[in-house]
């Protein structure tokens, strides 16, 4: 995965035609990271989420067909969620 914007990028692609900040504009401004980041504590229900799930037991990547649900998943029983960075 390359942390660089392809040559060419445009910001507008992604960016509402009215808007008058694009998101790096949104991110760098501590008063408005707020509005992309949400705030969460400890203990509190964590925002759900859909995924498939893959079978890597080969080597290869293989869709299975099922998907992964947090919220139903955490209604079973607890889960912790750790995230992390290659960078």
């Amino acid at each position: 995965m390359s942390n660089q914007l392809p040559p060419n990028f445009d910001w507008k692609t992604i960016t509402p035609d009215d808007s008058p900040r694009t998101p790096i504009d949104i991110m760098a401004d501590p008063k408005l990271r707020r509005l992309g980041t949400p705030a969460l504590a400890p203990g509190d229900r964590a925002f759900g989420f859909r995924r498939p799930l893959y079978d890597f037991s080969s080597g290869q990547q293989v869709a299975t067909g099922d998907t992964f649900d947090l919220l139903n998943r955490a209604e079973e029983k607890p889960i912790a969620l750790i995230f992390g960075s290659y960078t």
